[in-house]
């Protein structure tokens, strides 16, 4: 292809992520329509039937004007009428066969056999995109809309909360916290680097209710002597990680959450959602999952010993 058709092919992209503008590539191919599998894979349910739809209307258009194009090809269809070639083109398309028309020339019946035939491929190819986006393992994750600076056993800590909505269990779930930022090179550019975040506990046999993610600061994690005007600073971003085995797919899957530097409280603490009633029967409160309270440090012991350690969501 010549570089002026190559290029003219290409566009701007825009990358989100969470849903958020993350990104804007210029100067790619449109490759939406070169991988048209991942495409309707990834779009959303009303724009599948939308485009399912409109291709499904699109063909029985052209094969309408096809139809037209012999008058009297298609026995007890009016002359020149598109509403009757459409109708039968329906009819064909999806070999209902009804007997009241039906094509009576070579030419029609040619026209039949080539529309009966794209249904086909039609009926099974939009039979195994349903399947395949019916079947995909996805773990519905819900992550604290923040991520939080804050303290937990006596020790600062970063923290954020994972919760499972689908009330089943995830096997040998694992979570990784990456902080990446924004650095200025010696040669004098700029690019980002990622830092794994070391876990308190990253897995764990039996995800089912709600996990708090922790990392512990101290002199060698990476955001040791962070404060809110570096992260901005820096262009922060933090981006979690967690994967398991779904007991019911008995596949893995995966779900992710990014936070960004404005999405950091400082002093606060996640509220307590799981209330455990006598009988041993937990109660988890989605409704709450994303709530914060100021952070309650410990009060000094009046003898001046050590006192208590705060206690974490």
């Amino acid at each position: 292809m010549p570089p002026h058709r190559r290029l003219a092919r290409l566009h701007q992209r825009r990358i989100t992520v969470d849903g958020r503008p993350f990104a804007t590539l210029k100067g790619v191919p449109a490759l939406r329509w070169q991988d048209p599998y991942h495409f309707l894979l990834s779009i959303s349910w009303g724009g599948f039937f939308g485009l399912a739809l409109a291709i499904y209307l699109i063909a029985n258009l052209i094969f309408a004007g096809l139809y037209l194009m012999e008058p009297g090809g298609v026995t007890n269809a009016r002359i020149g009428s598109f509403t009757d070639a459409f109708f039968f083109s329906v009819q064909t398309l999806g070999t209902m066969g009804y007997g009241v028309m039906a094509p009576n020339t070579v030419y029609a019946n040619s026209v039949a056999a080539a529309e009966s035939f794209t249904g086909m491929l039609g009926v099974a190819q939009i039979t195994g995109l349903i399947f395949a986006r019916f079947s995909r393992p996805k773990a519905l994750i819900l992550f604290s809309r923040n991520i939080l600076f804050t303290q937990h056993d006596g020790h600062p800590v970063l923290m954020l909360r994972a919760g499972n909505t689908r009330g089943n269990q995830i096997l040998e779930a694992e979570a990784s916290v990456s902080f990446s930022t924004m650095r200025i090179t010696e040669e004098g550019t700029m690019m980002r680097g990622f830092e794994e975040l070391k876990l308190v506990r990253a897995k764990s046999p039996l995800f089912a209710l709600s996990w708090t993610i922790v990392h512990r600061i101290d002199e060698s994690s990476p955001l040791y002597g962070q404060t809110e005007w570096t992260l901005r600073q820096s262009h922060a971003t933090f981006i979690v990680l967690l994967s398991g085995t779904d007991e019911n797919y008995s596949q893995k899957v995966y779900s992710r959450k990014t936070y960004e530097a404005g999405d950091v409280l400082w002093g606060q603490r996640f509220v307590d959602i799981i209330k455990v009633h006598d009988d041993g029967h937990r109660l988890l409160d989605f409704g709450r999952f994303h709530d914060t309270e100021p952070q309650r440090l410990p009060k000094p012991q009046p003898d001046g010993g050590p006192s208590q350690p705060p206690v974490g969501a």
